[in-house]
């Protein structure tokens, strides 16, 4: 059995453009309506029928028929359907590289800023109980109801459409998240350390090594640090471990003590724990299921 790491390491198209539709119709048997996993694309997530609790990294979004969400690119989520109200679940997504729109504008424009800094705020719940939404919501199912069997009749007119998609959700919500020069200098500082975070998770990382690479103290860097990513440093770091561990199980037959120790923990209790926070598995039967 093919097993499903949590970083999608696919590229989302459709004929030549950077888009991806996918529609899936989940029984009431079925808890897990989408598995765990994260990929460089952002998405537009569109609920046809049914209620879901879709969690995009530690959030929780209960989302019900006729609501979408925006995810960002690079954001951990997965569905599973609400305890005591299984039901038929039909959803949809579009997954889509924002390449073509930064192409067209220049490196400074405010259009991509929340993108480029991470923040966990540029998630966006499109309610569709709220006026406002109504726009944007046309547009995604617009594009679902294109027939993507047949690229070449419609590739330009749903890139097209994503282009308005984005316009509608700047307006609605990215547009408000704009930061002051101060708020942009923070999170080019904080993403030093998240960066070396990528790069050196595996090592031993203290918190006052994080903060002296972003230029803070200790406790200025923590409570930062915790507003711009709803997370502590070290459950971003954990984050990290544990999605790389993932990443270990399902393409080695590496001992889980061995795992443990090369994405940077030297105490398999400690990593069992993390890793079943994180995951809602322990290692073990993540690897086995």
């Amino acid at each position: 059995m093919k097993k499903i790491s949590p970083v999608e390491n696919i590229i989302h198209k459709t004929g030549s453009s950077p888009f991806s539709i996918h529609k899936t119709l989940v029984g009431p048997e079925t808890e897990n309506a989408l598995y765990f996993h994260c990929h460089v694309e952002a998405e537009f997530f569109y609920l046809e029928r049914g209620r879901l609790d879709l969690y995009i990294e530690s959030e929780c979004f209960r989302l019900s028929g006729g609501d979408g969400i925006f995810i960002p690119p690079g954001m951990l989520h997965h569905a599973i359907q609400p305890k005591g109200c299984r039901q038929v679940v039909e959803y949809s997504a579009i997954v889509f590289s924002t390449e073509p729109l930064e192409r067209i504008f220049p490196a400074n424009s405010p259009y991509f800023e929340a993108l480029y800094s991470r923040r966990k705020d540029s998630v966006y719940r499109i309610s569709g109980s709220l006026r406002q939404n109504r726009t944007l919501l046309k547009l995604i199912r617009d594009i679902l109801d294109m027939n993507t069997d047949s690229p070449d009749s419609c590739e330009l007119s749903i890139q097209g459409r994503l282009f308005v998609c984005w316009q509608e959700l700047y307006n609605l919500h990215l547009s408000k998240l704009s930061e002051t020069p101060e708020d942009n200098s923070l999170s080019k500082n904080l993403i030093r350390s998240m960066d070396y975070m990528q790069e050196h998770y595996q090592e031993a990382l203290t918190l006052s090594l994080l903060a002296g690479i972003s230029g803070y103290s200790e406790s200025y860097y923590c409570h930062n640090f915790s507003t711009f990513t709803g997370s502590t440093p070290f459950e971003y770091l954990n984050r990290i471990r544990i999605v790389k561990a993932c990443e270990l199980l399902n393409s080695s037959d590496k001992k889980i003590t061995d795992i443990a120790s090369l994405v940077g923990y030297n105490n398999i209790s400690y990593f069992n724990r993390t890793f079943v926070k994180i995951m809602g598995f322990t290692p073990s039967s993540y690897r086995k299921n």
